[in-house]
């Protein structure tokens, strides 16, 4: 089956060319194109969709605003964001209103295509430009935190971190570490607890700096 995914982005060109670019992937179907987030919202629950790809700055609300409130609408949509901008506090609260991945518009098409497929399986995609923003960010915002070596986490929690650094989805996790998924909710919030995060993309940002799942 297809992965359904659909595209807000009001330069129609580039639009064009995404939708170009998705619908030949193989296992990838663009299912719309919207010029903006209200024509978005409007028209989504009545798609069937999988992925949005989702620009930041449009015309009318933002694409923070449109990733908040269509994870409260859809929120089994996973969003990623693709942008030609990488200013921190833009990148922070995309992510912290649900986006689980971030990408440059000069990132190349076929990479593009992997990050659909792999924040569809429930993984987190940034550039290392974007992570290292990220990472900055973190660090004003809990300096001390930042400072730890190991965060607290215990081994449960680290093989489950380290399962989210290697994109695993949720159901996968599960599979592979033999827990349910009620543990595994669990565990993941005394990640983010620990670590001072609210999403898997900033948790990975940071279990990739410190090295938290290195042996």
């Amino acid at each position: 089956m297809d992965i359904k995914v659909g595209l807000v982005e009001d330069k129609s060109f580039l639009a064009g060319e995404l939708e170009k670019w998705i619908n030949g992937a193989k296992g990838l179907k663009c299912v719309g194109v919207f010029p903006s987030a209200e024509i978005a919202l409007q028209t989504l629950p009545n798609v069937q969709t999988d992925v949005m790809v989702v620009d930041l700055r449009l015309p009318g609300m933002s694409g923070v605003e449109f990733i908040r409130k269509l994870k409260v609408l859809l929120p089994h949509v996973q969003c990623l964001v693709l942008t030609m901008y990488s200013e921190s506090n833009m990148i922070f609260e995309a992510l912290q209103a649900g986006a689980c991945g971030y990408l440059l518009k000069r990132t190349k098409p076929a990479d593009i295509v992997d990050a659909i497929r792999q924040v569809y399986a429930g993984g987190s995609v940034m550039t290392p430009r974007i992570a290292r923003r990220v990472l900055e960010m973190l660090s004003k915002t809990n300096p001390a935190n930042i400072q730890s070596d190991d965060h607290r986490l215990n081994e449960r929690e680290k093989d489950v971190l380290k399962a989210m650094v290697e994109g695993l989805a949720r159901k996968q996790i599960s599979e592979k570490l033999a827990i349910n998924a009620h543990t595994l909710d669990y565990v993941i919030r005394c990640i983010y607890k620990k670590l001072h995060v609210n999403c898997i993309a900033a948790a990975v940002s940071i279990a990739v700096r410190d090295r938290l799942t290195q042996p």
